[in-house]
């Protein structure tokens, strides 16, 4: 799920910032994901036509994307839900304890936007794992820690995870033959 609401607009200073990290996040996800749908908050279908605009319906957009039972949830969004405000908390915290409290489905928040006074993310639930999103290449790492945090994985998995990476990142670059 991904947001497109006015609040995509961003700051004077960083114009668009959280609009480009979810379109970013977009394009990684259908390339990296064996099965993707998007949702945007707007209901386009088109990324590239994605524009900051409206409200922020997230708490609709979560129950269009939790009636397709996904294995994973993953949302890309300031958390600002404000149409109605609040639902979507609401609308997960029913979701957790009442239809799925098995946890079938696993829930990520990842936020664009990083409050300069607190230095730390709005949360979109308290049930939900919610991290800073920084750059769209973070993502993978991201929902791994999330997948941590929320207890389907253990601390020698997301070792292990940290350690490929970094070793995938520390390698010589491969050259190709001519």
């Amino acid at each position: 799920m991904l947001d497109d609401s006015w609040s995509a607009y961003g700051s004077g200073v960083k114009r668009r910032r959280p609009l480009a990290a979810a379109l970013a996040c977009h394009f990684l996800l259908e390339a990296l994901a064996g099965e993707y749908t998007a949702l945007w908050t707007s209901g386009r279908t088109d990324a590239l036509l994605a524009r900051p605009s409206g409200p922020t319906p997230l708490g609709r957009r979560v129950l269009d994307a939790l009636d397709t039972a996904p294995q994973r949830l993953l949302i890309v969004s300031d958390g600002w839900d404000n149409a109605p405000p609040g639902l979507a908390a609401e609308v997960l915290r029913v979701w957790r304890t009442r239809l799925d409290p098995e946890r079938r489905t696993s829930v990520v928040h990842l936020n664009p936007v990083y409050d300069a006074e607190g230095f730390d993310v709005r949360r979109l639930a308290p049930t939900v794992p919610t991290a800073g999103l920084r750059d769209a290449e973070d993502l993978p790492a991201l929902v791994e820690f999330a997948r941590f945090a929320e207890g389907r994985t253990d601390l020698a998995e997301l070792t292990a995870h940290l350690a490929a990476r970094t070793a995938r990142f520390l390698a010589p670059p491969e050259v190709s033959p001519r």
